[in-house]
């Protein structure tokens, strides 16, 4: 089944369409394994507490969100006294992906980075909707033998990522459904930082 295919068949009209994948979010949304969120949650919170780098690596749209990552923990979490987040998305550099896709392999993008930057007892995030990514698998694999602990976020049945993770948020779904998966990560982002910021005593309210 493709979920999103069935729901555009289905549809009487654009507007239909859009009503139907509207409360098909609301159930993929109660789904949401939010008990390992809030885990997922405190031991990025930690990081900042015992100098370590979290690292998020993802592709495609997933990678805006990594993106995402970065803006909300670095500025939203700032509380005097307090210590920073240090927080990269593998994504950012545009120059160092094409140079290392043409001068090695797309599949060792992120760890060969890795291997350049993170250390142990660093937090390393992987956003995968299939969870099978080779060059996501490639970096678990790496961060995994090396000291790192390691987060995945994923939809379908979850793939290599969620077999090779410590901790999984796996949100299954049809081969399709890339939008409501990529979608779940935005929200797990926004849930697990804002959770974070308010812990800190930072409220965002302008």
């Amino acid at each position: 089944m493709n979920k999103l295919k069935e729901m555009y068949d289905s549809a009487s009209s654009g507007e239909n369409y859009a009503e139907q994948y509207v409360e098909h979010m609301v159930n993929v949304l109660k789904s949401l394994d939010t008990k390992t969120v809030m885990t997922v949650s405190d031991i990025i919170e930690k990081t900042a507490e015992n100098n370590q780098s979290f690292f998020v690596v993802a592709n495609g749209g997933s990678a805006a969100v990594s993106t995402h990552w970065v803006n909300d923990l670095s500025a939203n979490t700032v509380v005097d006294g307090k210590p920073g987040f240090r927080v990269i998305s593998l994504t950012d550099n545009a120059s160092s992906l094409t140079a290392l896709g043409n001068d090695a392999s797309f599949d060792e993008v992120f760890t060969i980075q890795l291997k350049a930057n993170m250390r142990p007892g660093d937090v390393v995030l992987f956003m995968s909707v299939s969870g099978n990514s080779p060059n996501l698998v490639s970096a678990m694999n790496y961060a995994n033998a090396n000291g790192a602990t390691t987060i995945a976020c994923t939809g379908m049945d979850g793939g290599a990522l969620k077999e090779g993770s410590h901790h999984c948020i796996h949100t299954p779904s049809t081969k399709d459904e890339y939008g409501p998966i990529e979608d779940i990560f935005s929200i797990i982002m926004h849930i697990a930082q804002s959770h974070i910021s308010m812990n800190r005593g930072r409220y965002l309210a302008h």
